[in-house]
């Protein structure tokens, strides 16, 4: 580990303070969500560092919109909106694995491609569930009739549209950062920024397939529906890479 991942990894306890303080994690949640930054930092480096960073700041965004408005209804994750150990690790293990496969003797290039697309779903799911909450007029993902706001396999028009708007984002900073670190040419960047954010943008709808399907019937709970959900869009990620 270089001199830079041990300063960072400085840097973890004090954005533990930082999350309890705004009130994005529970001490649980901050705990879980150190373990995770550190696993990051060791296996990725930096940039893996920021776009984790990233990836937290637009989550808590999407949790800070219209949340007087969630928290009437009841929408709201936790009391005011921090994440548990739960979330944070449903949301981080895959992510924090992928970094870890730096270790390896595997393309740097396609891991952090796997790692863009992982953390992008989760990103996607967050955004379709924290702003799409807002749209009054939901749909049952698999037979689009109408349903009630904050169902699981429930969608909307501004949930989808910010579902796929984010993780392009998301994608696009990261891969912009990355092209120009190793000169990647400008074709190959805009086909991995269009690729993992339409990739991570299909696991939020598997996500939503999941919820309608098996979590409404108590197979899945919510923190595995989100892990699986990763999973099927990194595996796909893995699958489209090597062809």
């Amino acid at each position: 580990m270089d001199e830079y991942n041990l300063v960072l990894l400085v840097l973890i306890p004090l954005l533990f303070v930082l999350g309890l303080r705004i009130k994005a994690f529970s001490r649980e949640g901050a705990i879980a969500a150190g373990v995770v930054g550190s696993l990051i930092i060791i296996g990725g480096g930096w940039l893996y560092f920021v776009m984790l960073f990233l990836f937290l700041g637009l989550s808590y965004i999407s949790t800070l919109s219209g949340f007087e408005k969630k928290k009437s209804w009841s929408l709201q994750e936790g009391l005011k909106g921090e994440r548990g150990a739960k979330n944070v690790l449903a949301a981080g293990a895959l992510p924090a694995g992928i970094a870890l496969a730096n270790f390896w003797n595997i393309s740097p290039s396609i891991v952090f491609f796997l790692y863009i697309v992982a953390l992008g779903t989760i990103l996607s799911d967050t955004v379709a569930s924290e702003i799409g909450s807002l749209d009054e007029n939901t749909y049952m993902i698999l037979t689009l009739k109408p349903a009630e706001t904050g169902i699981n396999g429930g969608i909307s028009i501004l949930g989808t549209a910010v579902s796929l708007v984010f993780p392009v984002f998301y994608s696009l900073m990261g891969f912009v950062i990355y092209g120009v670190l190793y000169s990647v040419p400008l074709g190959s960047l805009l086909d991995l920024i269009v690729i993992s954010g339409l990739l991570a943008f299909a696991g939020c709808l598997f996500d939503s397939v999941l919820g309608e399907t098996l979590e409404n019937r108590g197979y899945l709970t919510k923190y595995s529906v989100n892990f699986w959900s990763a999973v099927f869009a990194t595996i796909i990620a893995v699958i489209v890479f090597l062809r």
